[in-house]
């Protein structure tokens, strides 16, 4: 078995989206950031797991249940993080969870390149340099948001930090640590 270096923690991620936002690596640091609500939704609601129509719950091949993933980081977002986005010229969040489950999902997965012809859709318009979190109100139309991704990071950061400062004590951030090895000892 190889020796582990050291592990990725919770807040070395955070750490390295800041970097990320410093370097001008916009890719990397909304990357990150994006999955931020996956870690801490896993951690604040666990009870919220998969489950077929008939009500069983649905269980990986080590018989655990399968964390409902979207339902987590759509709650955490809501409960812990919205706060974070809230725009300068209103008293209530520019993006909520759906919608930034949304994004993630079209960011991570889909690479969509946010050019979806869907007009029910919500469509992103990703940016830097607006001085705010959005570049436009997006209430002018509930199909569009304008986000500027270093101000959209460092919300994310903030977000994450608080969380981690108010549970640390009680959640076990350590089931989230990614560990590196080192492939030169044996």
């Amino acid at each position: 078995m190889y020796p582990v270096a050291s592990p990725f923690t919770f807040l070395n991620r955070i750490e390295e989206i800041e970097m990320n936002i410093q370097d001008k690596r916009w890719q990397s640091a909304l990357a990150l950031a994006l999955t931020i609500p996956d870690i801490c939704g896993g951690i604040a609601f666990s009870e919220l797991v998969r489950k077929y129509r008939d009500g069983r719950i649905m269980v990986d091949r080590n018989r655990r249940p399968l964390r409902d993933i979207g339902h987590q980081y759509i709650k955490w977002f809501d409960e812990y993080a919205s706060n974070f986005f809230i725009s300068e010229s209103t008293d209530y969040p520019y993006i909520c969870g759906k919608r930034c489950w949304q994004l993630r999902c079209e960011y991570l997965h889909q690479n969509k390149g946010f050019d979806n012809q869907d007009e029910d859709e919500v469509h992103f318009y990703l940016g830097v340099n607006c001085s705010s979190s959005i570049c436009s109100n997006p209430y002018d139309t509930m199909t569009s948001i304008h986000i500027d991704i270093k101000e959209f990071c460092i919300r994310m950061t903030q977000a994450a930090r608080a969380y981690y400062n108010l549970m640390k004590d009680e959640a076990d951030f350590t089931m989230y640590h990614t560990p590196v090895l080192d492939f030169t000892q044996s």
